[in-house]
This record gives structure tokens, sequence and C-alpha cells, in this order.
């Protein structure tokens, strides 16, 4: 499993939960709409979830786990932004904003042991997950959160 950047995209996974908490609690927060407050709690409860399995995986692995420095803070501001702006543009962002985390979570899934790869699976689909919520409320579609509800009910 190990290759050059392992540690940096391991420790992503945390970067990210940490962050993704903190952007959906805070725009939760702060809408004055009951559904996008209930959707975007279950994007809140999709990276609690992620975060704890990640850190069941590196007490399992015997891995390091380094609080991240500052994703807290950002995603507080930039979750703050997201709960007022208009929701086209919400989405957007929201859809934009998972590429660079699907990357990583995509290498360190092709680069899993057998023994982990479910647990890699899991992280790549909880990105590609958030996105899909994005793209289907960028599109109108009804059901928006079925992806998101499926890993939950995991």
């Amino acid at each position: 499993m190990r290759y050059p950047g392992y540690a940096d995209d391991l420790q992503r996974i945390h970067a990210s939960e940490v962050y993704g908490i903190a952007v959906f609690d805070t725009a939760a927060r702060l809408t004055r709409d009951a559904d996008r407050k209930r959707q975007w709690l279950a994007l809140k409860a999709l990276e609690e979830q992620t975060l704890a399995r990640y850190l069941a995986f590196m007490r399992e692995t015997g891995g390091a786990i380094t609080e991240p420095r500052f994703w807290r803070q950002k995603g507080l501001v930039e979750g703050a932004a997201l709960g007022v702006m208009p929701w086209h543009l919400a989405m957007t962002l929201l859809r934009d904003g998972t590429q660079p985390f699907q990357k990583t979570f995509a290498r360190l899934r092709e680069h899993a042991d057998p023994a982990h790869a479910a647990f890699f699976a899991y992280v790549f689909a909880h990105e590609k997950a958030i996105e899909a919520f994005a793209v289907r409320e960028l599109a109108g579609q009804a059901n928006s959160l079925q992806a998101v509800e499926a890993l939950l009910a995991r």
C-alpha cells in the first residue's frame, strides 16, 4: 500500500472530514430553509461517519493520528458562505470542491491492499455521494440525498 505521498493522502482524509463537518454544520445553522438545513445535516452526518471510520482505521493499523491544522477554521468560514449564498452557486461550489478530494481518495483506493480495500472504497464513495447530491440538486432532481443516505445506512 505504501507509495510516495501515502501518508499525506491518508492525512487528507482526516482533514477532509474535519473540514466537511465544519462546513456542513455551519451552513445548516445559517440557512433559513428547513429542507436545506436537513440536507446540510445529512452531509454532516456522512462526514462524521467517515471520520469515525478513518479514526478506527488508524487505530487498527497503528497509524499516527494528527489533528489537521486550520481545516476546521477554513470549514467554518466556507460553511458560513455556503449557508447564505444562492443555492445554485452553493451547489456548484460543493460539486467542484469534491474534485481534489476525489483525486486523492481514488489514489488511495487504487493502491489499497486487499485487507483495506473496502475502507478506501468507502472513503472514495462518500466523496462521490457528496458530488452526486450537488449534481442532482443542480439538475433539480428529486431525492438528491439518495447516495448519501445509502452510505449512512451502511
